[in-house]
């Protein structure tokens, strides 16, 4: 295989200054797209252990960045990126509804998943699911809150329906876990799964 400059093997096309290689150009759209998704969820995890809250500008630029990356040669198809933006998306909003996971997290996931594609974001939801539950009997455990936790998952899955609003006896303060976290690490994961 030749580079920049190099006779080819017939695949080079034009460039400034003889042959370019065309299988260094399919590597743009893959390369720009792990860039701006280690770049993207790195600056999430830090606002989130920060501020407690992941900026809506970073995981708007995300799926932008997703998008318009799915247009470049050698990365996900701009239907892939939008396919896994709607994934991931669409499965930790169920989560929101129920009051598991904040706004952020949702739109995180959704750029998370216009980065990685349709084929990268479901294991990456499987392993994010996976840490994210570990991460959360961590923070139980540690806060003394295990049976307080488990009957507000409970209430809220099954009691509500049946009982209205929660007593406000037995409401105390949440146990918060950083979900962006969970999120970076999944799709490190995902990442590492398929050997890229």
């Amino acid at each position: 295989m030749s580079g920049i400059g190099g006779a080819g093997d017939g695949r080079g096309v034009a460039g400034w200054g003889g042959t370019v290689d065309q299988t260094q150009s399919i590597d743009a759209g893959a390369v720009a797209g792990l860039s701006m998704l280690g770049v993207m969820l790195t600056m999430a995890v830090y606002f989130e252990l920060r501020d407690g809250r992941i900026p809506n500008w970073l995981c708007l630029a995300g799926m932008a960045a997703g998008l318009l990356i799915g247009g470049l040669p050698g990365g996900i198809t701009l239907r892939s990126s939008l396919v896994g933006l709607l994934i991931g998306f669409g499965f930790l909003f169920v989560f929101y509804m129920f009051g598991g996971v904040g706004g952020g997290d949702v739109k995180l996931m959704g750029a998370t998943g216009a980065l990685l594609g349709s084929d990268l974001i479901q294991p990456a939801l499987f392993f994010m699911a996976v840490i994210g539950a570990i991460m959360a009997l961590i923070a139980l455990v540690w806060s003394g809150k295990v049976r307080a936790g488990l009957e507000g998952v409970a209430y809220r899955l099954y009691l509500r329906k049946e009982r209205g609003a929660m007593p406000a006896a037995s409401q105390s303060p949440p146990v918060t876990v950083p979900y962006g976290v969970a999120i970076a690490a999944g799709s490190l994961a995902a990442l590492c799964l398929r050997g890229i």
